[in-house]
């Protein structure tokens, strides 16, 4: 049985068929005809999703119904008389991609379709679809199959709820969220071009108690992406830095990166009165002989130990050059380390370092 999660309302709204989702407790198109008789307007308006021109001449087919409809001059369409139910909508037109959804009709309302060229759908790079999903009680939920019935792709969360689809073509897309138990729900999310679109998901047992999706799309690099970096930055342990903020900061060197940050601290090099060197909370007060007394953080470059930390410095502004790198990772103490660089030699505090590839 499938669940939707989102009303149809007035007034209109840019958006494949977002407006369009309702939640019902079950039951087909069909039954839903069947027990409410009132008969609803809709209108509808068709746009290029690049441009945002209207689109005329688009095929809108209602599939349950085995009746098509064409866009005017202004991309638009009026289906009048129409029961209230759940339906499956598929639009076609020549250099677009073919645009489908399921959706459910409460009411008179209007609403916005955008369609996606071929040209652009093909020459885009593609976005990445990345989540949590979780039940009820905000736990993770493992085993949750995610769908996107239209591109016939998907994916399964793992052990802490996540799912990862890495290269899916730019547009806007009804997915499919399952597992036994909980009400498998559909919503809208769309994809942007070269780009990462992270939902957060709840499932619930009764589909009336289901919270809309959150959806926060931004410019991610894949590298950091591919090592968990972004991950740990929603898990809330430590500091990140990735390339946006080096790029708005412009630093000169590695170490003005972390002015500034809460349990960071440059203390001047013991040896070289020009050089400044980078402690962190876990060894503020230090249990090195030498180094001021300082414990030195570890510090970890693409996924090796570069500098096991402890009485000496790891020199990080002839390490690394800032414009090599794509994020950095700052654990200020022992706590939240990821368990690879973890043990002994993080007691100080690690900085892991991701380069550009």
């Amino acid at each position: 049985m499938r669940q939707v999660t989102r009303q149809f309302k007035a007034p209109a709204v840019v958006g494949w068929v977002a407006l369009l989702l309702v939640l019902h407790t079950g039951g087909s198109a069909e039954a839903m005809q069947a027990t409410d008789q009132e008969r609803v307007t809709i209108q509808g308006r068709v746009i290029d999703e690049v441009t945002r021109v209207p689109l005329a001449g688009v095929v809108v087919y209602f599939v349950q119904l085995g009746v098509s409809i064409q866009t005017d001059s202004r991309g638009q369409f009026e289906v009048k008389g129409l029961l209230k139910g759940v339906y499956e909508l598929d639009l076609e037109l020549g250099g677009y991609q073919r645009t489908a959804g399921e959706f459910a009709v409460v009411g008179d309302g209007s609403f916005v379709i955008s369609m996606t060229p071929l040209k652009f759908a093909v020459e885009a790079p593609p976005g990445r679809f990345v989540g949590r999903i979780t039940d009820e009680s905000r736990k993770p939920v493992a085993s949750v199959e995610v769908q996107i019935p239209a591109l016939f792709m998907g994916g399964v969360t793992n052990g802490a709820g996540r799912f990862d689809i890495p290269t899916v073509p730019p547009g806007r897309y009804a997915v499919e969220f399952s597992s036994l138990g909980p009400a498998t729900r559909v919503d809208t999310v769309e994809i942007v071009s070269g780009q990462t679109s992270d939902v957060k998901v709840r499932l619930s047992l009764d589909p009336l108690d289901i919270e809309p999706i959150e959806v926060v799309v931004e410019p991610r690099e894949m590298i950091l992406e591919d090592v968990g970096f972004y991950q740990r930055r929603t898990d809330g342990f430590g500091k990140f830095i990735d390339r946006a903020v080096i790029e708005a900061r412009n630093p000169y060197e590695m170490t003005d990166l972390f002015v500034g940050i809460n349990g960071v601290f440059l203390v001047q090099d013991p040896y070289s009165g020009m050089e400044q060197n980078i402690v962190l909370r876990g060894g503020r007060l230090g249990r090195g002989l030498r180094g001021g007394g300082h414990c030195y953080p570890q510090v970890v470059v693409d996924g090796l130990i570069v500098h096991r930390g402890g009485e000496f410095p790891a020199h990080i502004d002839q390490l690394v050059d800032t414009d090599a790198v794509a994020g950095i990772e700052i654990f200020p103490s022992s706590i939240g380390v990821p368990t690879q660089y973890g043990g002994v030699d993080a007691a100080c505090g690690v900085i892991v370092i991701w380069t550009r590839r």
